[in-house]
């Protein structure tokens, strides 16, 4: 084994051992679940006694970085929020296998977090606020079993929750965006190879599919409708050396991706089993999951005399209103979570 008191090793241990009040600023720990440790950060208003958990994107994408967002930062000023990293996304360590990347796993890990948090914190009140594949797991957990009953309300923004049906939708929306491009001369010969690919009606089950997909919907606006004036998160130095981050963070979403296949992932029908208090928050422009797809989940959600919903449209972004409209985002979520707290 190589030797670790080395240069570089003693100036980090040098950072690390003279910032320990950043580092131990809100409450850390770890929850192991098959093969998987999984960071989760309490930071805010503990005593508030309202807890949100924020259930990232991806599958893979990562929390951490979410708590250094101003809109975050805000919100934690009246609630807890709970930042936790998803098994191999993020900062989660360990070496889970293959095999335990399904959504009921995914659903059983965040069983485990919520009975944790009831433990440490003498059972709050728990709000799952899930983006994106984050939206898509609080539908899960909420229509499984009886695990609704240890949550008071669920904010639900623009979430994959259907991508059987969801991601056709979206082809289109790119074909569209393609086409739209070409009309005005803007690369032209790449976004007329985008609206060709398109035009062919791929098949977004299949993964290689879904991959070259992926490549070309990162290029659009589908997922900022102005990628120039969003909300940035500042990082800074201490976030990068003195915090708990790493380049972990870089590799498990790329790994968890590729292992992970949800592309036939259909919730809407089981999302009639919800019946705790929600909102569903979605970007008007969203190309991602688009507002066809907000309005699947509106309605998908409870049964027909379920009327404890409420359907919020931003009519200024696209996939991430957090970021494009934070103003009427912080507004909308503590309206929704103050009237259940």
């Amino acid at each position: 084994m190589r030797n670790l008191t080395t240069p570089a090793f003693l100036i980090l241990t040098i950072l690390l051992s003279t910032c320990s009040e950043y580092i131990s600023e809100g409450d850390h720990f770890f929850i192991r679940s098959k093969g998987a440790d999984m960071p989760a950060i309490v930071s805010g208003d503990i005593d508030s006694d309202v807890f949100i958990i924020f259930l990232h994107g991806g599958p893979g994408g990562n929390a951490t970085t979410a708590s250094f967002l101003p809109v975050f930062q805000e919100l934690e000023e009246d609630y807890a929020l709970v930042y936790w990293d998803q098994r191999a996304s993020g900062l989660s360590q360990g070496n889970p296998d293959p095999e335990t990347f399904t959504v009921e796993q995914f659903v059983d890990d965040l069983d485990l977090l919520v009975d944790v948090i009831n433990e440490r914190y003498s059972s709050p009140k728990i709000f799952l606020f899930g983006h994106s594949w984050g939206g898509a797991l609080g539908c899960a957990y909420l229509s499984t079993d009886d695990l609704q009953e240890k949550i008071t309300g669920f904010i639900n923004t623009d979430s994959g929750h259907n991508l059987l049906e969801g991601l056709p939708k979206s082809v289109d929306w790119l074909e569209n965006h393609a086409d739209s491009l070409v009309s005005v001369g803007v690369e032209v010969d790449y976004w007329q190879d985008v609206k060709l690919w398109c035009s062919a009606d791929p098949d977004m089950t299949v993964e290689d599919n879904y991959f070259e997909y992926a490549d070309y919907i990162i290029e659009s606006e589908a997922y900022l409708l102005k990628p120039d004036s969003s909300v940035k998160a500042e990082v800074g130095f201490d976030g990068v050396f003195l915090s708990y981050m790493s380049l972990a963070g870089f590799f498990n979403g790329p790994y968890l991706s590729e292992r992970f296949n949800i592309l036939e992932l259909n919730l809407s029908p089981q999302m009639s089993l919800i019946n705790t208090p929600t909102a569903v928050f979605w970007g008007r422009h969203d190309g991602v999951n688009t507002l066809e797809m907000g309005w699947d989940a509106f309605h998908s959600i409870g049964d027909s005399s379920f009327i404890d919903k409420r359907m919020i449209i931003f009519d200024n972004s696209a996939h991430q209103p957090f970021l494009e409209e934070d103003e009427k985002f912080i507004r909308e979520f503590k309206s929704f979570v103050d009237n259940y707290r």
